[in-house]
């Protein structure tokens, strides 16, 4: 099975991608900061299963919460969709979700 990792450079991603890595039966595929959209849409049509930790929790500019938080993951859905294959999906939450600010916002 391929996995993507979104926020695979992340403090969770990267914890993530060692443990799967342990696992014979894992492939685990990679999207970090550094990647573009078409790296992303690439790796999608790889992968089997897709674990989105990918965001912006601290930006200098609150525009990144948008950009980052909601279109990536808009993008990503999209593309999961666009795919025609069942692509599990897990997306990480937050405990900002709820509130109102540019981060629960995003």
């Amino acid at each position: 099975m391929k996995i993507l990792v979104t926020g695979a450079g992340g403090f969770i991603g990267k914890n993530l991608v060692v443990k799967l890595n342990e696992k014979p039966t894992f492939e685990v595929l990679q999207f970090v900061r550094k990647n573009s959209v078409n790296d992303l849409l690439a790796l999608i049509s790889q992968a089997d299963f897709v674990v989105h930790l990918a965001g912006e929790n601290r930006p200098n500019n609150n525009d990144d919460f948008l950009s980052v938080n909601r279109d990536l993951t808009e993008l990503l859905c999209a593309a999961i969709k666009k795919s025609g294959r069942k692509i599990s999906l897990i997306l990480a939450s937050s405990t900002q979700a709820e509130l109102d600010n540019p981060y629960g916002r995003s």
